[in-house]
C-alpha cells in the first residue's frame, strides 16, 4: 500500500541504495536528483539467475510555465536473451494498470496537500 503522509526515513535515499518495493523485493536508487528525479534500476531475478533484461523506472518533476509541476514516469526495459520480451512484454500489461492507480492516488495526494 502507498503512504498516505511523508516518512522521513525514506527520503534519504543515495545511488546504490535498495528502494523496496515488497519485504522480498528491491530495486537499486541508480540516480536521485532532489525535487527533480529518482530513478530506479534491476529486474527479477530468476532463481540464482540474473534478469534476462535491465530495467529502468524514471520519475521526473517538470516545472511548467503556469507555475504547476508535471509528473512524469517512465519505464525502459533492455533485453539480455532473445526470450525476454515473451517475459516481459505481457507483465508490461499488468504495469501500465499499476502504474494508473499509482499516479491517480499521487494526484490525490498532491491535491490533498496545502499549496506551497
Amino acid at each position: 500500500h502507498s503512504a498516505d503522509e511523508i516518512h522521513h526515513e525514506w527520503q534519504e535515499m543515495a545511488p546504490g541504495d535498495d528502494f523496496r518495493l515488497h519485504p522480498k523485493a528491491a530495486l537499486k536508487v541508480a540516480d536521485v536528483e532532489p525535487g527533480r528525479a529518482f530513478v530506479l534500476n534491476g529486474g527479477v531475478p530468476m532463481g540464482d539467475k540474473p534478469a534476462p533484461y535491465a530495467f529502468t523506472w524514471a520519475f521526473v518533476l517538470q516545472e511548467q510555465a503556469d507555475r504547476t509541476t508535471r509528473l512524469i514516469v517512465r519505464e525502459r526495459y533492455r533485453y539480455e536473451r532473445w526470450w525476454a520480451p515473451l517475459m516481459v512484454e505481457p507483465v508490461e500489461v499488468i504495469s501500465f494498470v499499476m502504474t494508473e492507480k499509482m499516479l491517480r492516488g499521487i494526484r490525490d495526494r498532491a491535491e490533498r496537500s496545502p499549496a506551497r
